[in-house]
């Protein structure tokens, strides 16, 4: 701890016939002396080895970049069995965004971070290869009127590996909620982004699971004579282009 000691010659003798030493000149000085000594005891106790930081100077986070979701936007591709046959629905119409903390490149190791995702797939949207005489009774299992979109929010992702001479795609495993007919729950997800020179992006992931997972009856048709299984796989291959860069913070 630092000590700070100041004296001063100025004496003041009050009351009538009283002499003075320095007068009201030499107590002013004392005083300023007292007060900027007290300012910068504080200082020392509060941070010794601080240094002031100039006045205005910025405080800024990396800043981020978002794509969106390109006019030719990928498909998602959901399939499945039945005691039938096996079936496929797809849809070509995703909505949404992703955030990275920097540009992508293909030729480019640089390691980036991917900050969020957001996208959703309309219900009716999705269309049987099969013919429209399953889409119906899929709308009815998915509750359609009641859920239009099927989604999916980032909660966190690390990258596995940066691109390579022989993989230019990033890789990561991302958590985040998915909600399908209204139930939502974490759900992991590996997702490969590869980044094209013309500054597109194609965010790909698969994922297996089982519609009563999200609390969705396997559909059925001819009177149950026909029974979808209840496993299906989704394959989603996503296209984004980029958007204008934002700074990371100064909230």
């Amino acid at each position: 701890m630092r000590h700070y000691q100041f004296q001063s010659s100025c004496v003041w003798r009050g009351g009538e016939g009283g002499s003075q030493k320095g007068g009201w000149p030499g107590i002013a000085m004392t005083a300023v002396f007292i007060i900027s000594g007290a300012l910068l005891a504080a200082g020392a106790l509060a941070d010794p080895g601080a240094t002031a930081q100039a006045p205005g100077s910025p405080t800024t986070n990396p800043a981020a970049v978002q794509y969106a979701s390109s006019a030719d936007s990928g498909q998602a591709l959901v399939s499945g069995t039945s005691t039938l046959h096996a079936w496929t629905v797809k849809s070509t119409t995703i909505q949404g965004n992703a955030g990275f903390s920097g540009p992508l490149k293909a030729d480019s190791a640089s390691t980036v971070t991917l900050q969020s995702i957001d996208f959703s797939v309309p219900v009716d949207s999705l269309k049987s290869t099969e013919g429209s005489g399953m889409d119906s009774t899929m709308y009815d299992a998915l509750k359609l009127k009641q859920f239009p979109s099927i989604t999916f929010s980032l909660t966190k992702a690390n990258l596995k590996t940066a691109p390579t001479a022989q993989d230019p795609a990033y890789h990561f495993d991302a958590t985040g909620t998915l909600t399908i007919a209204g139930a939502a729950r974490p759900w992991g997800l590996s997702v490969d982004v590869l980044p094209h020179d013309n500054g597109l992006l194609t965010v790909s992931t698969e994922a297996g699971m089982k519609m009563s997972d999200f609390g969705v009856k396997p559909p059925t048709a001819m009177l149950g004579m026909i029974k979808s299984g209840d496993a299906v796989t989704v394959k989603v291959t996503w296209q984004l282009t980029t958007q204008t860069a934002v700074a990371g913070a100064n909230k």
